[in-house]
């Protein structure tokens, strides 16, 4: 069971690294889009299979623990609720829940700090850098 992430981690890092060439590794003197994917791809290649080959050393039984799964399926998450709701909702709402349900944060606190994380992107991305973030449903509006 220890072995699924390493090996999803090499899967995922060969794939970076095809799509990256596709992408254009190197253009005109300089990096081109595929770069940091090539690269990525490379280095979680490689430290996947250093962690396998930790495991095959390690005899120690250890329990295998659900919760290491759960940034994944928030982020899982709050991908489809940004399609729903926008990304900036959808930010709010996943920082807020990770605060008061996993970090024990009070109601307030997790309130406060998911709005100003929200407000920050928004104000970088949408109004200085005019990124267009995905709207959702609330876009249509």
């Amino acid at each position: 069971m220890k072995k699924i992430i390493p090996i999803l981690s090499i899967i995922t890092g060969c794939y970076w690294v095809i799509y990256g060439f596709k992408y254009g590794f190197w253009i005109r003197k300089g990096p081109g889009g595929g770069f940091l994917p090539v690269i990525s791809g490379i280095l979680a290649v490689i430290f996947a299979i250093l962690v396998l080959k930790s495991q095959k050393n390690d005899k120690d039984k250890i329990k295998f623990n659900w919760k290491a799964f759960l940034p994944v399926v928030g982020v899982i998450s709050m991908l489809l609720i940004s399609y729903l709701l926008g990304l900036i909702l959808a930010i709010a709402i996943y920082i807020f829940l990770w605060l008061k349900y996993i970090e024990k944060y009070k109601t307030l606190k997790s309130l406060i700090i998911g709005s100003c994380c929200s407000v920050v992107v928004y104000g970088i991305f949408v109004l200085w850098l005019s990124v267009p973030l995905p709207t959702g449903i609330l876009g249509l509006l």
